[in-house]
């Protein structure tokens, strides 16, 4: 829609520089925003998408920094947008997905920097580590490879590709590679116990005890030295390595005497020893120091039983069974502890709530099982336990602290002056996001990709909501791309925070027009033609609205007005028309749209909603096939004038041409799918072609739109009766003679 006399242009929003930090920004903005002032429009677009894509960056960072992962994904993926060819920021969007475990989706991006720099070690390095989260091993060990081959001195990538050899059981080829890191890195403890627990991960004991026994040597006091290695002899043997088990713990003990793990595995040493009271000293130290962990617990209530102290075996299993309530630690472990529950629970005389725990016990043993079957197909070869413990005892395995760990550790740490800093950035940044956004959606409107420029838009008011003007350029971006219902929010929004722009107003009262919203379109143009604008486009709303409203008289004298202001148009003579059909009057109607027509031809220019009004008045009179052209006619000038494809659709249905019709009908519903009188049409369409179903959605949605529509109540219940759902059929049919009745009613002279 032209409107010539309505000024529309967009708002050009200024760009928060507050800080010295901010020059080197401000002087690369100004560069873009010449380009776009001198036309250079292509090279401005570019020019904004680089400092957005640099800005998403930073605050990629912040937020990262702040914890909001959610957030720091969503700033990664939009700065990897708007620089799809930069390999930095692809691989920092695989990170970002890696940090969500996202791991599928961390595979687009990789795999197109890889494309970009075949030769780029980090590139092969992150592919590697997302192929090994996927548990594609095959594929994360050819990634690695390369990148060790580009990295020779890249330990991480170095250790992952050996992880992934031993996954696939390639033994020897994880062999070769560890070697080699000793060699390249030096004879290091700590490189030895990684060694071996990856040994002890892929189920290797063997290798895995001669790792350690290597670091003990190298640093018999090293942290977790001795550990592993009685861990790894428990593993290995069982039973029988117990007591080579119990005096590496014990001497691990003596350098590291808080250590969770050894604390407990020593107990268990114990266990198997039938060695009670010790068993239960170095338990009950490991519940003082991890007293949140479920396994002290329920370790401890069989030596309690063991000894008979069935009242400390309560306290201890209800303490396990309340730390690990189902099955998602261990799910035997809950399971068994129920079941010893039961036990001490009889013993001590509590029948009734000992027979309870039995029956807790059975169905969650039964649940157990059920999950185990389920996942036996999917679990991985590394890590199989020999450790005659309980069913399923899964080992709390020392391992490298976790990303998430690390993380917490670090958010405890910042403190509050750190945070303000940085969600004052954050809070600054967004603003200088905000306004690009709006920069770049100017020029994409000035290259005409008007849904281009609707989306900055949107961005711009997600990064700045309260920003003044955001919600005119989104409303008006919208208008002119013909997106009517879409541009009504924004506009609405903008009229409430400056009830004073007339321009918004009048654009909404236009997007309200072209979505059949006659009366609210008439309400916000009321004044048009009072403030003595010359625009026809406008009038014509008006004016058209007031007709749609059959507010004949108010439509009179809005035309008589309007031809003093505008003088005689071709679409003033639509207007008339207009008029003389909705006073039944077609041959006046006729005469004046083919006037409209003549004047146009004249002037070569097209006037909208000619053809259609008499394609109106060619239906009236039942002269089909010329109405048919007059419409076709219309969307050839006006494709996107839904009204004219609803009518043209009618009439093909009229005429038998039963395909065609029902597919622009659907056209109609997929740009409006509140349009009624489309969905009835469909409907009754659909019916006729034996497709109930169809007929059923239609016409329950067109009834739901106009409840009080008699015809729609009608044709669904002939639906459901074709459906067998006679009941339903008759409903709708007392409806529709109940609405028939009132409307003859509402006719009657009183």
């Amino acid at each position: 829609m032209t409107l010539s006399s309505i000024v529309l242009s967009f708002l050009l929003l200024p760009l928060p520089f507050n800080s010295p930090q901010d020059a080197t920004l401000q002087r690369r903005y100004e560069a873009a925003q010449e380009l776009a002032r001198t036309g250079k429009l292509a090279e401005a677009e570019s020019g904004f998408k680089e400092i957005l894509a640099a800005e998403y960056r930073t605050l990629t960072k912040i937020y990262a920094a702040l914890l909001n992962r959610e957030r720091a994904l969503e700033a990664a993926e939009t700065a990897a947008n708007y620089q799809s060819q930069d390999t930095g920021l692809l691989i920092e969007l695989a990170m970002a997905y890696l940090e969500a475990a996202q791991f599928d989706k961390a595979l687009d991006p990789l795999l197109r920097a890889a494309r970009l720099q075949p030769n780029n070690a980090d590139v092969h390095r992150t592919l590697g580590k997302t192929y090994f989260a996927l548990a594609d091993y095959e594929k994360s060990a050819s990634a690695l490879e390369a990148a060790v081959k580009l990295d020779p001195k890249d330990f991480n990538s170095s250790f992952t590709l050996a992880i992934a050899y031993l996954e696939q059981r390639q033994f020897t080829a994880a062999r070769h590679v560890f070697d080699r890191m000793i060699a390249q890195f030096g004879q290091h403890p700590q490189i030895h116990i990684a060694i071996g627990r990856a040994f002890s991960e892929a189920g290797r004991f063997p290798e895995a005890i001669e790792e350690f026994k290597k670091a003990v040597a190298l640093n018999s006091k090293f942290p977790g030295a001795h550990y592993n290695l009685g861990f790894a002899y428990l593993w290995n043997e069982g039973a029988s390595a117990v007591a080579n088990a119990e005096a590496e713990f014990k001497i691990e003990l003596v350098a590291n005497p808080n250590d969770y793990f050894t604390n407990y595995y020593l107990g268990i040493t114990y266990i198997f020893q039938r060695k009670w009271e010790p068993a239960i000293d170095c338990l009950r130290t490991a519940s003082r120091i991890q007293p949140n962990n479920p396994d002290p617990y329920f370790q401890l209530g069989q030596a309690y039983q063991e000894l008979q102290k069935h009242d400390q075996a309560i306290d201890v299993l209800n303490k396990a069974i309340e730390l690990n309530p189902n099955l998602a630690h261990n799910k035997f472990q809950v399971t068994t502890a129920h079941y010893r529950l039961a036990q001490s629970l009889l013993q001590t005389g509590q029948t009734e709530a000992g027979r309870k725990e039995l029956q807790v016990a059975s169905e969650l043993k039964a649940r157990a099982f059920e999950t185990a079957q389920s996942l036996s197909s999917k679990q991985s070869t590394m890590g199989a336990s020999r450790l005659p413990v309980e069913n399923d005892q899964t080992s709390p395995t020392r391992s490298l602290a976790s990303p998430t760990a690390t993380r917490d550790a670090l958010d405890q740490k910042m403190d509050q002056k750190t945070r303000s800093a940085l969600e004052a950035n954050e809070a600054q940044l967004t603003k200088i996001i905000s306004a690009l956004h709006n920069s770049l959606g100017l020029v994409q409107a000035g290259q005409r990709n008007l849904a281009g420029a609707a989306a900055e838009f949107r961005l711009a008011k997600k990064w700045n909501p309260q920003q003044v003007g955001l919600d005119y350029n989104l409303g008006l971006a919208y208008f002119r791309a013909e997106l009517y219902r879409e541009a009504v929010a924004p506009l609405e929004s903008e009229i409430k925070t400056n009830p004073t722009n007339i321009q918004a107003r009048w654009l909404l009262g236009l997007s309200y027009f072209n979505t059949r919203e006659y009366s609210k379109a008439a309400e916000l143009l009321h004044d048009v033609l009072s403030s003595g604008s010359t625009n026809v486009e406008l009038s014509y709303a008006l004016v058209s609205s007031l007709i749609n409203q059959k507010k004949i008289d108010a439509a009179e004298n809005a035309i008589e007005r309007m031809t003093a202001l505008t003088g005689t148009t071709p679409r003033l003579h639509v207007l008339r028309g207009q008029l003389h059909y909705a006073r039944g009057n077609t041959e006046k109607a006729k005469e004046e749209l083919a006037t409209a027509l003549a004047l146009a031809s004249v002037s070569n220019s097209q006037t909208r909603e000619a053809h259609y009004y008499l394609g109106l008045v060619y239906s009236k009179k039942q002269m089909l096939e010329n109405a048919a052209q007059e419409f076709e006619a219309e969307l050839t000038a006006n494709p996107n004038h839904l009204e004219a494809k609803y009518r043209l659709a009618q009439n093909l249905l009229a005429r038998g041409t039963m395909a065609r019709g029902i597919q622009m009908l659907l056209e109609v519903i997929k740009t409006d799918p509140n349009f009624s009188d489309a969905r009835y049409e469909l409907g009754k369409a659909l019916l006729q072609q034996a497709d109930v179903a169809g007929a059923i959605s239609n016409l329950e949605i067109a009834v739901k739109l106009e409840p009080e529509s008699a015809l729609f109540h009608y044709e669904l219940g002939r639906a459901y009766v074709a459906a067998g759902r006679r009941e339903e059929g008759k409903r709708e049919n007392d409806t529709f003679n109940r609405l028939k009745k009132q409307a003859a009613a509402d006719q009657t002279p009183q």
